[in-house]
């Protein structure tokens, strides 16, 4: 008899292809303020997104807040001047987003693999933190939300991974104890050490260099096992 009930999952990096999405919106917002994309800027992008939005989930700046500091640091790397107010600032970083909404792609497996899961008799569910109605938008943009059991967004739940009552949130929510749930995800701390800790199995998903991430053999590793 099989031990587990439940497979939870990570979004960004996990069933979503961030990376990409936000590459491609990226070089858009450099192109608005009139200089050439490069991989020297994304980098900075990146960098400055990881440190502020690590930033922003230990509570110490606004979720609005850490998009500016990534705007500015953006600038500065151009040799440009960032907008004064915050609010040309929001205006700025507003038609990122329009370019990040344009670019959002499932990575290439998410759906067959939330479909099999089901099919197995399995409860998927997604725990992610970030601003709830842009986390429930991309779900369902890329036709993923109505394949899973439950969703658990950080701005909504009041919790953070990787802090336990997160992980013990999701566990709830499928109707699952820990020891039946495995956790999938690309962060080592934030994913795997934060769902062995409440007492799940966990692992980070593997990669493709250029179909992005292999759900099926991060899975395979538990399942198959």
């Amino acid at each position: 008899m099989r031990s587990f009930k439940a497979v939870g999952f990570d979004l960004d990096g996990t069933l979503f292809d961030h990376h990409r999405s936000a590459s491609q919106a990226v070089d858009a917002l450099i192109r608005v303020v009139g200089a050439e994309p490069s991989a020297r800027v994304r980098q900075v992008w990146f960098e400055n997104e990881d440190a502020e939005f690590e930033r922003w989930r230990l509570g110490e700046i606004s979720f609005q807040e850490q998009r500016r500091r990534r705007l500015r640091a953006v600038m500065l790397a151009l040799g440009l001047s960032s907008p004064e107010s915050d609010g040309d600032l929001d205006a700025l970083f507003d038609q990122y987003l329009v370019a990040y909404r344009s670019s959002w792609k499932p990575f290439h497996a998410s759906a067959e693999v939330l479909t099999d899961l089901r099919r197995q008799g399995f409860r998927p569910g997604v725990l992610t933190n970030g601003a709830q109605a842009q986390q429930v938008d991309k779900l369902q943009a890329v036709g993923l939300y109505e394949l899973v059991d439950a969703v658990f967004i950080s701005e909504a739940s009041g919790v953070q991974k990787p802090g336990p009552s997160a992980f013990r949130a999701l566990d709830e929510g499928l109707g699952v104890h820990p020891a039946e749930c495995v956790f999938v995800g690309d962060h080592p701390e934030h994913n795997v050490a934060g769902a062995r800790a409440v007492g799940m199995k966990a692992t980070l998903t593997g990669r493709y260099e250029e179909n992005g991430v292999d759900l099926t053999a991060a899975l395979g590793k538990i399942l198959g096992s």
